[in-house]
């Protein structure tokens, strides 16, 4: 009979490196989650990788052996690719994923405790293998780049540490906010960064406390670089309220920790000659009876003021949109939940009559205004 081989645990990746491979045992599969162990040994010489692959294959065999005894941390199991080599951004999702983990166990218990000592774990593969050691104290020396990406990848995986834009995206995601708002939300987070940048603060969540939330706002709003209104200094702030709310919810922070309630600047009363007032009735005649350089705008002004519609809930009417029983059925609006149908005004009935002439239901009614980019947040007006 041949004799068996004993199992040499190593395979070539497409890229031409080689791995670590190591299967686990069927009876153990549902509790690791995986079938094979695998993590690549970061060379392409296979008497390197034969060389590198010993620690790695007794750590795997060590796992499968703590997962038959009920003692392996799923922490261990998720970060089991980790490597200094890992992207920043890379760490900051791995840590995220098993602070999440962490999260579902009651702290205190067994189990909270074995998850923790599998983090703690990550963090010593990010962190390498010793580089020197310290003649004084007898203390190993690590590579200082390696050991500040474990630092930071340790005080995310445990909460101390939220870096702010990690869960932006999914928060804009899930926020059911227009393109623009999103962009404002964006820009906000943006304009937060370059001050934490600025003041050498950590643009992370923790390190945004109410007083610094604060400066920040002051700052904005005395900035001669880029001089921004109370207004939109005051609509970026509810942004980034909002984005803290959400954080609050999915248990990023505690609740009620938010630094930016009741955080606003005042309301700028405009002057006697800039207030909003009524048209007078020589100016409408004027606007209504001139000849605009874009045919299309009287017709806009019309609908306008005899309907009270937004101009982009106008400029995007289809034909479709002009009912067979004399209404008008605009998009919903700001705040608007759906759609709203207004009855067409009598003064206004021949322009609707000759806007929808000859159109098929989809046609634009203006179609002198170009639709624009799904992947923009500009509005068609």
């Amino acid at each position: 009979m041949p004799r068996n081989r004993a199992p040499t645990y190593l395979e070539k990746m497409n890229n031409g490196g080689w791995r670590v491979t190591v299967p686990v045992p069927r009876e153990l599969v549902k509790i690791v989650g995986k079938t094979r162990l695998k993590r690549s040994l970061d060379t392409h010489s296979q008497a390197e990788a034969e060389r590198r692959k010993h620690a790695v294959v007794a750590e795997f065999l060590s796992m499968i052996e703590a997962a038959r005894q009920g003692r392996l941390p799923k922490a261990t199991v998720t970060g089991i690719s980790a490597s200094p080599e890992m992207t920043d951004k890379e760490l900051t999702s791995l840590a995220l994923d098993l602070r999440s983990n962490l999260q579902t166990q009651d702290e205190g218990t067994p189990t909270f405790e074995l998850e923790k000592e599998g983090i703690y774990q990550v963090a010593e593969r990010i962190r390498g293998l010793e580089v020197a050691t310290d003649e004084e104290t007898d203390s190993p020396i690590f590579d200082p780049e390696r050991e500040q990406k474990a630092g930071r990848f340790l005080r995310v995986a445990l909460g101390k540490e939220t870096p702010i834009r990690e869960p932006l995206g999914l928060f804009h995601d899930q926020a059911k906010w227009s393109p623009r708002t999103k962009a404002d939300s964006a820009r906000a987070v943006d304009l937060l960064e370059r001050w934490c940048e600025d003041n050498r603060v950590p643009f992370v969540v923790e390190a945004i406390t109410r007083k610094r939330a604060g400066l920040f706002i002051g700052d904005l709003a005395s900035s001669e670089e880029r001089l921004l209104t109370n207004r939109t200094i005051n609509k970026y702030l509810s942004c980034l309220a909002q984005f803290w709310l959400w954080l609050e919810r999915r248990g990023y922070i505690e609740l009620d920790s938010s630094p930016w309630s009741r955080q606003s600047l005042p309301k700028i009363q405009p002057n006697e000659d800039e207030r909003r007032r009524p048209y007078t009735d020589d100016e409408i005649v004027k606007l209504l009876s001139g000849k605009p350089r874009q045919s299309y705008l009287k017709d806009l002004m019309l609908i306008g003021a005899l309907t009270g519609a937004r101009i982009d809930a106008i400029v995007s009417l289809k034909r479709k949109d002009v009912t067979d029983d004399g209404c008008i059925r605009f998009k919903p609006q700001k705040k608007e939940r759906s759609s709203r149908l207004v009855p067409i005004h009598s003064a206004l009935k021949s322009t609707m009559e000759r806007l929808v002439e000859g159109k098929q239901p989809e046609d634009d009614l203006f179609p002198e205004c170009p639709p624009v980019a799904a992947d923009t947040v500009q509005e068609r007006s």
